[in-house]
């Protein structure tokens, strides 16, 4: 994917998370990485979402924004990215409001 997209996170963590990116060599895959420690919010902050797509460097409504949260997914809406719900916890239901993907190359069909 990273040949043909930008590739971002956003995501609340410890600052550990770079580190552990960096060992495991997915550091440099990223175009943008946002995280919440960094910026002093968490997710659903408008905030952390802003500060994404100012690094992102692309209009709103060309960004996909995954989460598990129908939460997250309506703050980012909100600035017009594309949200997408992944089903990743037990129990957790397609979304009315959002397509559902059950894992990340499930991406790929809606791309």
């Amino acid at each position: 994917m990273k040949k043909k997209y930008k590739i971002g996170v956003i995501s609340d963590t410890d600052p550990s998370i770079v580190r552990v990116l960096k060992n495991a060599g997915l550091y440099e895959y990223f175009d943008q990485l946002t995280f919440n420690f960094e910026l002093g919010v968490n997710k659903p902050s408008s905030l952390i979402f802003e500060h994404a797509l100012q690094g992102m460097n692309l209009p709103a409504k060309e960004i996909v924004f995954i989460d598990d949260y129908e939460k997250n997914l309506d703050s980012a809406a909100n600035l017009g990215i594309q949200p997408i719900l992944i089903l990743s916890k037990p129990n957790l239901q397609e979304s009315s409001k959002y397509p559902s993907i059950n894992k990340l190359s499930d991406l790929l069909l809606l791309l």
